[in-house]
């Protein structure tokens, strides 16, 4: 799994605060939690920072999913 320096995520994060970006990767992330049970391994600015890096959004990064975490919620909500 790749995984960001404190320095590169630091860098990256003040530039999406800059131009906009930040806010609308947090509420993604949200999105995916409430709308999918998508859990993620990575705290949510490494999330927001990977996706940005990548050119693309949370929710099509799978292999950062915490797949035995969603599998405990869909089993919740389900009653099992």
């Amino acid at each position: 799994m790749e995984r960001l320096s404190e320095k590169e995520l630091k860098e990256i994060i003040d530039e999406m605060k800059k131009n906009g970006k930040y806010e609308e990767y947090h509420d993604m992330i949200l999105d995916d939690y409430e709308e999918h049970q998508v859990v993620y391994k990575l705290d949510p600015d490494e999330m927001v920072a990977l996706a940005y890096k990548n050119g693309t959004i949370p929710y099509k990064m799978k292999d950062y999913y915490d797949w035995h975490e969603m599998n405990l919620l869909v089993e919740e909500e389900d009653g099992i």
